[in-house]
């Protein structure tokens, strides 16, 4: 049974209603690979709207894109944006993290759902883009509390990790968004499995998990091949120590402002702890992810990954080293 928002209050969302059709930087790559981060410290930024959360309907878009509300709807909505709405955002995963911060999260699903279907509702034949807009237009209006709402914007952002292993979903967003960016940090399977294997009882299998690793990593080389300039690496070590310049470059690379904001993880502006598997990290961005593999993992470890994903990671972080430089370029040179 569908519960109907309070008239007065969907009334003055509508009446004040601020569009959000702006053309998505979808962060992606390998879970557990500081996506979660990197969306942190976009977090707030003046030119940006920021989805807080991992984005989901990917996979149901690729499959089908919708061409009407309901579907539109179906695919798109996170049925746990209800509970956190109720109950606040935590950042807990069994007993690999439990953080007692609670953030408040005001996006009531009824308001949302009625503001994303007036927005479709005024649309006599919708393409998948435009019930993305009326998607993300629901969202950040309907967050009663959401800090950066007004203002001129330059893009959406939102994380999903691993679009890139399936052609369908790549294909997708390149059609969905054409005007739109990809993000893909770029971590070591090294470092990468000593914290995947924490987080997930999948990744405890070491060849399950540096296949999924691979699949990835080879996926996103074909979506930069086909992308070319839609697309950048960034390193893991260089978004962890070399946080300012890496983030300066990032913010030249999306034609947007380099603010001081960018350094520090944030959730609607309020500082956050890291998304990690280890209790050794506070609020402000660490390096000590980049010691895990050489203290977690046995010669055994180290000698399967590289037997197994050793060439590939060479072969994006040729890659990356050429984004670094060339965003390098872009910062020196705007125009």
């Amino acid at each position: 049974m569908t519960v109907a928002p309070d008239p007065k209050l969907l009334d003055s969302r509508l009446r004040g209603l601020v569009p959000v059709d702006q053309p998505l930087v979808l962060i992606s790559q390998a879970q557990r690979s500081g996506g979660t981060l990197l969306l942190r410290l976009l977090d707030g930024h003046p030119s940006c709207h920021v989805a807080p959360f991992q984005l989901r309907g990917i996979d149901a878009v690729a499959k089908r894109p919708p061409t009407e509300a309901a579907a539109g709807w179906q695919a798109l909505y996170d049925p746990k944006l209800a509970l956190r709405y109720e109950e606040g955002h935590r950042q807990q995963k069994h007993d690999v993290l439990r953080d007692d911060a609670v953030f408040p999260f005001e996006l009531p699903p009824e308001l949302q759902q009625a503001i994303y279907e007036d927005c479709a509702a005024r649309l006599d034949s919708p393409t998948p883009r435009d019930l993305f807009d009326c998607y993300f237009t629901s969202y950040f209006n309907g967050w009663l509390d959401y800090r950066n709402l007004t203002g001129e914007k330059r893009w959406v952002v939102g994380f999903e990790p691993g679009v890139a292993q399936g052609h369908g979903r790549r294909r997708a967003m390149r059609q969905i968004y054409p005007d739109g960016r990809i993000v893909s940090i770029l971590r070591d399977p090294w470092s990468w499995y000593a914290s995947a294997r924490r987080w997930e009882a999948r990744w405890e299998d070491r060849a399950r998990a540096i296949d999924d690793w691979n699949r990835t990593g080879t996926g996103t080389h074909k979506w930069r091949r086909i992308s070319k300039k839609a697309i950048a690496f960034v390193r893991f070590e260089d978004l962890l120590a070399d946080t300012e310049e890496t983030m300066r470059r990032l913010a030249a690379w999306l034609e947007v402002d380099f603010t001081d904001g960018l350094l520090h993880p944030t959730f609607n502006g309020l500082p956050i702890r890291a998304n990690t598997s280890f209790d050794d990290v506070g609020t402000e961005v660490s390096t000590r992810p980049l010691e895990r593999a050489q203290a977690e993992l046995s010669a055994d470890d180290t000698a399967y990954i590289e037997e197994h994903a050793g060439h590939t990671y060479r072969r994006l972080l040729k890659k990356a080293a050429k984004d670094w430089d060339s965003m390098g370029r872009r910062l020196e040179d705007p125009a």
